[in-house]
C-alpha cells in the first residue's frame, strides 16, 4: 500500500517538474515600431535592445484585455507596435500586431491586438507612459 503510494507521489512530482521545465514563457526577440502623425507614417523602427524589449514585455503583462468586445475607434492609430516572440525551440516564431491610442484622460491607452486571445485592451496613465516612452525612445 505505502509503495503505491510513493509510486503515485514520484509520478506527480514528476509530471510537475516536467511542466516546470518545458514551460518557457514567450520570449520578445525584437519589435517594430510604426509612429503616425496626421494620419501618415511619419516613423519606423525597430527596438532590438534587450533592456527596451524586457520593459515591453513588463508594460505588455499589464494590459487589461477584454477578449468579448468589439471596438472600433474613429481616429487612427497613434502607434502600431509588432512584436515578434520566440517560444519553445521547436515551435516558429510568433508575431502579434497592436494598434495603439494614447489617451490622455484616467485611461492611459487603448490597445488592439490581433491575437484572438487579447483582442482589446487598455493600460492605465503610468503604464502608458512607459509604453509611450518606449515607442517614441523619451
Amino acid at each position: 500500500m505505502h509503495k503505491n503510494m510513493w509510486m503515485f507521489l514520484l509520478v506527480i512530482v514528476g509530471i510537475f517538474l516536467f511542466y516546470l521545465i518545458q514551460k518557457e514563457d514567450d520570449v520578445i526577440t525584437k519589435a517594430n515600431v510604426i509612429i503616425y502623425t496626421d494620419g501618415k507614417t511619419s516613423s519606423e523602427k525597430e527596438i532590438t535592445d534587450i533592456k527596451t524589449l524586457e520593459s515591453l514585455q513588463r508594460v505588455r503583462e499589464q494590459i487589461k484585455w477584454n477578449r468579448y468586445i468589439e471596438v472600433k475607434i474613429a481616429r487612427q492609430e497613434d502607434a502600431k507596435l509588432v512584436i515578434f516572440k520566440q517560444g519553445k525551440q521547436q515551435m516558429p516564431e510568433k508575431v502579434i500586431q497592436y494598434r495603439i491610442w494614447f489617451e490622455h484622460t484616467d485611461i492611459g491607452a487603448t490597445i488592439i491586438s490581433n491575437a484572438p486571445a487579447e483582442n482589446v485592451g487598455t493600460l492605465n496613465k503610468n503604464n502608458a507612459k512607459t509604453l509611450e516612452d518606449i515607442i517614441y525612445q523619451k
